[in-house]
């Protein structure tokens, strides 16, 4: 176990503080002004230094900063205070905009509490632990709005920022999205492609005459796409060929001329969008070889996009200081996080050329009702980022 005297002025009390009154403030995507003032309340009250930025007042971004810029290397903290909408509170037990600990105080319950209000409560603990040290280098906080939807008026803008030479650039970056306290240094991509089939719509009666099925060969399409990719990076798991949505028919009666699958592909580095779509090309040209009446056209979802894969080495000072600070916070070896690697505003970074790793509890019920998180579990967290930043920033 470790000695390093940071973790030891962790403040569990603090966190929960912190954490509570972020979740008791609703901040629902679109609505993030209130809970960004409460924040700028308490770094004042904390002696801490930030700058406000948007490009929406409504839907402000706070960059918070201690210690010595210019020193050595800078290390941001992103973390996003907009939520997700609650669809149903009657289905849950207590009230999704009142920060509620359970009995014995081991858990806290509300919107965000795990997605991801929580772990902005630790990083703004860390900025007031770390405040008067002597940092070689700067730590901040990238508190932003607008994850859950575009990032546009968040991280984006943040980005934008950065690049204008309006904000300082980070050399390393935490993200604290729940990664089960794994090192998560790499991100899969996301490719969303739509699928035409085209038939010959005839009255059912007529189907063996005039009629091509073109639900029919949507089927056969997705039989030959349907399958598991063996093929495993250490850092993301598996790629995933996903096909979600299908779109046919007019009437029970009429033979369907026209057909849609939309397909989610998840890529993993080393992946592109130029291979999966020639993957997924050869697939279809195999069937269409047996079939001639199998036709269709490929169409890349213009509403999904594509999103490369992405990666920060594992050689990074970053990703090692994060491997130390589990070993020791822990005596065990750290993992790298496989079990269901999502997307978080830890890609824009990545793409910018920052390193970047995604590090945090995972929580339950996030979306969900009865969101909630283990209070022990963010004491964990801010203990691995007390080790880090202080390997990280020489004290």
């Amino acid at each position: 176990m470790s000695t390093n005297p940071w973790i030891e002025r962790v403040n569990r009390e603090e966190i929960v503080d912190v954490s509570k009154a972020l979740v008791s403030i609703p901040s629902v995507s679109g609505d993030e002004y209130e809970v960004m003032q409460f924040v700028k309340r308490w770094l004042d009250d904390h002696g801490i230094s930030y700058v406000e930025t948007a490009n929406d007042p409504m839907r402000p971004n706070i960059i918070a900063t201690v210690g010595n810029p210019g020193e050595g290397p800078l290390i941001a903290m992103n973390g996003h205070l907009d939520t997700v909408p609650v669809s149903d509170a009657s289905s849950w037990k207590t009230d999704p905009f009142q920060g509620v600990l359970s009995e014995d105080g081991q858990k806290l319950f509300g919107r965000g509490a795990s997605d991801m209000k929580s772990s902005v409560g630790v990083m703004m603990t860390m900025l007031d632990l770390f405040k008067d040290a002597p940092l070689k280098g700067a730590l901040s906080a990238h508190i932003v709005s607008d994850e859950e939807t575009s990032a546009i008026y968040g991280t984006l803008h943040v980005l934008d920022e950065i690049e204008a030479g309006n904000l300082p650039r980070p050399d390393y970056v935490f993200i604290g999205e729940g990664s089960q306290h794994k090192v998560r240094n790499a991100e899969r991509g996301g490719l969303a492609v739509n699928v035409h089939f085209k038939g010959r719509a005839s009255h059912t009666a007529a189907a063996r005459v005039t009629g091509i099925n073109a639900l029919a060969k949507a089927a056969k399409g997705i039989l030959a796409l349907e399958h598991h990719i063996d093929t495993f990076h250490p850092a993301v798991g598996y790629p995933v060929l996903s096909v979600n949505m299908i779109q046919a028919g007019v009437a029970h009666n009429v033979v369907p001329g026209e057909a849609m699958i939309s397909i989610d592909r998840r890529l993993v580095p080393g992946e592109d969008k130029e291979s999966v779509v020639a993957d997924i090309r050869a697939k279809l040209d195999a069937v269409a070889a047996e079939d001639p009446e199998f036709v269709y056209e490929l169409e890349i979802d213009p509403d999904g996009g594509y999103i490369a894969p992405n990666i920060t080495p594992e050689d990074s000072p970053l990703v090692q200081a994060f491997q130390s600070a589990v070993r020791e916070l822990t005596g065990e070896e750290p993992e790298f996080f496989v079990e269901w690697a999502g997307m978080t505003d830890g890609r824009f970074y990545r793409q910018h050329g920052m390193d970047t790793v995604c590090m945090g509890p995972r929580g339950e019920g996030a979306h969900g009702a009865n969101e909630s998180i283990n209070i022990d579990d963010l004491e964990k967290q801010a203990k691995i980022y007390a080790l880090t930043i202080s390997s990280l920033l020489g004290v």
